[in-house]
């Protein structure tokens, strides 16, 4: 970690994978002078990158949104990141099986190999599961989960190692200095930094420092529960922390994936709960 310097082309702020993926695909593309900024530690801030689930589904209705799915899942596999583990959907009333029929077509069209299952074919997949209570299921191979942690940390490295970044952990922003409209820098616990760019990337408290400048990020935590259960017996004699595919139970606004020896279970089915910062 070196000192803060006086000036910088742009400054970012939040070292989450928001503001790592950016910090090292502006230096890619030729960007030096850049800072990088966390109230938290690293290599684990405390944000929602170091506690999230971090499973991916590509599928998406817009073709847009599959492609950065599909981008960001090669990008995650080159970095060595990535277990694939595959995914299903599963659905409990007729209408949802009329929307994963839907997700289907959208697969097909945006060129990524899906199927639907029916419960005995989720069954196979997911031999712990009663497929007494499903229609069927949505099936993506592709799935898989990310380690956001060391994505995030490889990104950082390489950018430093470009001569393009700075980076300050522990260091909280106090203030923006805007002139006319424009920021010109930024106050730190460590220091000021004049700069005509600031990124938000802080997760969470992006609404806090965009306040600072006057601008609106309208970002509100909401509570989200998980819990770990285990040790599943099913789980304890693999080797395999990934072995089954993720599942998402949209009727029950929950999910669930294999967590090595443990169940890792979120769920949604609960009163919205928000979170001031």
């Amino acid at each position: 970690m070196a000192g803060l310097p006086s000036h910088a082309r742009v400054v970012i702020v939040g070292a989450g994978i928001a503001g790592n993926g950016l910090a090292y695909h502006l230096a890619r593309l030729g960007w030096r002078d850049m800072v990088q900024l966390d109230k938290g530690p690293l290599p684990n801030p405390g944000g929602s990158t170091g506690h999230a689930s971090s499973f991916t589904f590509p599928v998406e209705y817009s073709r847009q949104m599959t492609e950065w799915c599909l981008d960001g899942i090669q990008q995650f596999t080159d970095l060595g990141v990535f277990t694939r583990c595959g995914g299903i959907e599963v659905a409990r009333t007729e209408e949802r099986m009329h929307e994963l029929r839907r997700r289907l077509s959208a697969a097909h069209a945006y060129g990524v190999e899906a199927e639907m299952l029916s419960p005995a074919g989720v069954r196979d997949l997911m031999p712990f599961l009663d497929d007494t209570k499903i229609l069927g299921g949505f099936h993506v191979p592709m799935v898989g989960v990310v380690d956001p942690l060391y994505a995030g940390t490889i990104w950082r490295d390489r950018a430093i190692e470009m001569g393009a970044l700075t980076v300050s952990a522990t260091t909280e922003v106090l203030g923006v200095d805007v002139d006319r409209g424009r920021v010109t820098g930024i106050t730190t616990t460590k220091g000021h930094i004049a700069a005509d760019t600031i990124v938000v990337c802080g997760g969470c408290w992006s609404r806090k420092v965009a306040a600072m400048a006057g601008a609106v990020i309208p970002l509100v935590p909401a509570v989200h529960q998980m819990i770990d259960v285990g040790p599943v017996p099913e789980f304890e004699a693999l080797d395999n922390p990934l072995a089954f595919p993720v599942i998402r139970d949209m009727d029950a606004r929950m999910y669930e994936r294999q967590a090595g020896g443990d169940l890792e279970i979120g769920s949604y089915a609960h009163r919205s709960i928000l979170v001031p910062v």
